[in-house]
């Protein structure tokens, strides 16, 4: 008896163990600024219990019931938080946690979110470019919706901002200024953007009013930092229009870093819907490695290295474009010979060296070197036919061409080749002090470009302009030939400091003001550049009850500054091909008034930013754009101005997933010198218009001066929205959804002057929706075999462009035989698939 109350007694045990039961603690880790923190650790202290979160940043975890346990979260990078809780058998507790940002380096590092108010900078998560549904597929995707930003082109990492072009915008990688291809004139010639979204860390965004030490450029800056790892991960990606791979590690206790990224792309499925249909052959492929070395705990060694090549052929077979009203719908037909074929080769590397001398004194040494060699040639053949189409529903010939309007024929030739390099030496340091923190900054570049442009253009409207045996020269409408060879030096410098006061009752104000300046000596002209920015946080806080107040998260700002724009290779050569050695720095005068007000809705954390602005402008250099190409008068002709206001709101309509809606109201313009211009009459009083009028001998004139007319980026309204949504029963199958609304850009006749450019295009309207499904790393997906090795695997289903809209980004000119001209619009892509693959490990 004794003995069978002794077993009984021992089997007990374990029977009292698992009644004991336990509890779950579930929830989701983000960051300060609401951001999900995916891969963060949750662990219970002291055991062996723990979770890894999703890519969500959520969690489940098992507490033994009625035992204290201390849980701690982590995340690399940010400070960890640790909770004693209590739970009962079966009792599911929801947790979420916050954690907050370490000091980085030697700045006193007060909040994320103060020091992005005080810089007047937007962070963007790199990591939403994964399953953002865009066909560019790059990080610039991401500014759709951003302060300021408009994007019209889907094939192109272009942006404007705030009225400015492309050339106009700053992008750094770590800390050194990148640039984009000089010859490509189309969208399905650029390829992949240098930075690579898979090895992104940071992500910075500005608008205008940017402090002095970011360079010297007139509309905006996005700074791009790469990933430092920790630890062993990659990630792989395959679709129709290519795939990507890269990895990251850790060697040598962690003394050794890098992370290397590949990628590869193909169009055709997007250039396949263009109207004009051919043989595309478009390859680009890009190869980056980020290396990081730490010589001491004090001597940081790294280098950057990249190659790229984008290769885009197309042999044009025939086009076909409809157009017009209803009332007069027409057609135009053209047939193709010949081929086209570009080349980019990129070569980039850059070695920097991070000392630290003492706990407040940073200094950074780099050595970077550009190179590119490009190459584009065509001769393309085309013979067109302009129609009227019938549009009598009860004609048998509804919808065919019943009037001829134009028929003929144009040749494009082009052998254009440029070779550029650049070396920059620069410095740059970062100082703590007592009540301020200063940074400094100096660099020279070297600059030798080598440009051979020899292109021209001859149309022929019904043999009118081949010779008959006459002896005369054929007359090309368009003709360019140079060989240009430029070699300059550039030093700049800059000086900046911020000053921080907190009277407390959380207010505080902060003074960021700097200057710098630039010297050029191939025109010998410097540039002093001061700037300053004033940031105020009034603290408000609202009675709630009795003893009970909430925050009333305001911010207000305030920034000026002057920022010039040294002419590069392309602002300096004019139309015909010469270079303007008299050619001085664009000036550009911000003035930004701002505020934003962060907040809650059902507990989830939301942001509300406007800002109005006013810009300056002197010393411009007029352009046109041709596509995405930008062609400069190489002439400082111009003055201007920009104004407009700017809204966004940002937050999490769906907890732990951001998303952001943008609306911008402006425009900019611009009055060129001695730009007037005679109409003239015939004797019947009318305005003698070639192709329209009758009688075109003149009797009498009219002098006009345009004034003021929109610069080619004069966009006036710009919606764009970017929401993300998840089913609730179903948290692994996510949807993403990009709409843009833009209003009519300014063009005109290609050869024709500036004041000529002032028809609109058509409305731009845009939507893209993007539907993924999470088939591996959420909870109760079973990973067997290799797949164990995988983290999260999702499956993907984009529609580009999902109401099939015609979005025009150009446009063709033909004249007839009586000088009357006619733009046929060139559309961008219609709706198209696509499916992709993603896998991280």
């Amino acid at each position: 008896m004794t003995r069978l109350l002794l077993l009984l007694s021992v089997l007990a045990i374990p029977l009292c163990s698992n009644a004991q039961g336990a509890g779950t603690l579930q929830g989701q880790v983000r960051d300060e600024l609401g951001n999900p923190l995916p891969q963060a650790n949750v662990v219970v202290v002291g055991t062996q219990l723990g979770a890894v979160c999703d890519t969500d940043g959520r969690y489940t975890l098992d507490l033994p019931a009625g035992i204290p346990s201390t849980v701690r979260w982590s995340y690399t990078g940010l400070i960890p938080e640790e909770r004693t809780y209590t739970l009962t058998d079966g009792e599911r507790s929801v947790v979420n946690i916050s954690l907050k940002l370490r000091t980085l380096g030697i700045v006193d590092v007060e909040g994320q979110r103060r020091r992005e108010r005080e810089e007047g900078v937007t962070p963007i998560d790199p990591r939403i470019a994964r399953f953002n549904p865009n066909p560019q597929g790059g990080v610039e995707s991401l500014l759709i919706g951003q302060i300021g930003v408009a994007m019209r082109n889907e094939l192109s990492a272009g942006y404007s901002v705030r009225g400015g072009n492309f050339d106009e915008n700053l992008v750094y990688v770590n800390d050194i200024e990148v640039y984009r291809p000089f010859l490509v004139r189309a969208g399905q010639q650029e390829g992949l953007s240098f930075p690579n979204p898979d090895m992104i860390e940071r992500l910075n965004f500005s608008a205008g009013g940017f402090e002095a030490r970011y360079g010297d450029k007139m509309s905006s800056v996005l700074d791009i930092h790469y990933k430092r790892p920790k630890a062993f991960a990659g990630s792989a990606s395959a679709g129709l229009l290519g795939g990507s791979v890269h990895v990251e590690n850790a060697m040598r206790n962690a003394r050794l870093r890098q992370i290397t990224g590949l990628r590869y792309r193909r169009n055709q499925l997007l250039l396949s819907g263009l109207d004009t249909q051919g043989e595309y052959r478009p390859v680009y492929t890009d190869l980056q490695s980020y290396w990081t070395y730490d010589l001491t705990d004090k001597l940081e060694l790294g280098f950057l290295g990249l190659y790229s090549r984008n290769t885009y052929g197309v042999v044009p077979q025939d086009r076909e474009t409809e157009f017009g009203s209803f009332n007069q719908a027409l057609r135009f037909t053209v047939y193709f010979e010949g081929q086209e074929r570009t080349a980019f080769e990129t070569w980039f590397g850059a070695l920097n060296l991070n000392a630290k001398v003492t706990d407040d004194l940073l200094l950074k040494f780099t050595a970077s070197a550009f190179k590119t060699y490009e190459q584009e040639r065509f001769d393309i053949l085309g013979e067109y036919r302009l129609g009227e189409l019938e549009r009598d529903l009860s004609s048998e010939q509804f919808g065919e061409v019943v009037r001829d309007l134009g028929v003929g024929g144009y040749l494009d030739h082009a052998r254009n080749e440029l070779e550029a390099t650049v070396i920059t030496l620069a410095h740059k340091g970062y100082l703590q002090r007592p009540k301020s923190y200063v940074q400094w900054g100096a660099d020279v570049r070297s600059e030798v470009i080598s440009d051979k442009l020899s292109e021209w253009t001859l149309i022929d409207s019904a043999d009118y302009s081949t010779p008959q045996n006459t002896g005369e020269d054929l007359l090309l409408n368009y003709t360019l030939k140079s060989k240009l060879d430029v070699s300059s030096l550039r030093a700049s410098a800059y000086a900046q400091s911020t000053w921080r006061w907190d009277p407390g009752n959380d207010r505080w104000w902060t003074l960021i003001a700097g200057a710098r300046a630039q010297h050029w000596n191939y025109n010998g002209q410097t540039v002093v550049s001061p700037r300053a920015r004033l940031t105020f946080h009034p603290g408000w806080k609202r009675a709630t009850a009795a003893g009970d107040t909430v925050d009333r998260d305001y911010s207000f700002w305030a920034a000026t500054g002057l920022y010039y724009q040294p002419p590069f290779y392309r602002e300096m050569r004019r139309m015909n091909g010469t270079l303007n050695p008299d050619i001085r720095a664009q000036r550009s005068i911000h003035f930004l008034l701002g505020m934003d007000r962060i907040f809650e809705i059902w507990e989830r954390p939301f942001k509300f930013t406007a800002e109005a602005y006013y810009k300056q402008l002197d010393d411009l250099i007029p352009y046109k754009v041709d596509n995405i190409r930008i062609r400069y008068f190489g002439e400082n002709i111009a003055k201007g101005f920009a104004t407009g206001l700017d809204m966004k709101l940002n937050g999490q309509f769906i907890p732990g997933i951001e998303s952001w809606v943008g609306a911008s109201v402006m425009t900019i313009q611009e009055d060129l010198k001695d730009d007037l211009y005679y109409l003239r009459y015939n004797a019947a009083g009318d305005t003698i218009r070639p192709g329209f009028t009758t009688d075109q001998v003149a009797v009498d004139s009219t002098r006009f001066e345009p004034g003021y007319i929109p610069r080619p980026t004069d966009q006036r309204v710009n919606v764009a929205l970017f929401f993300q949504d998840e089913m609730p029963r179903w948290p692994t199958f996510k949807v993403q959804l990009s709409l843009v609304f833009g209003t009519g850009l300014p063009f005109g006749p290609p050869e024709a002057d500036r004041y000529a450019d002032t028809l609109r295009t058509s409305l731009y309207r845009r939507v893209d929706i993007g539907f993924s499904k999470q088939l591996l790393g959420a909870k109760g997906q079973e990973k067997t075999n290799w797949l164990r090795h995988i983290n999260d695997l999702w499956l993907s289903l984009e529609v580009f462009n999902l109401l099939n809209i015609n979005n025009t980004i150009d446009h063709t000119w033909i004249t007839d035989v009586s000088g009357r001209q006619y733009s046929i619009p060139d559309f961008l892509t219609p709706r198209r698939f696509n499916f992709k693959v993603m896998a991280w490990f």
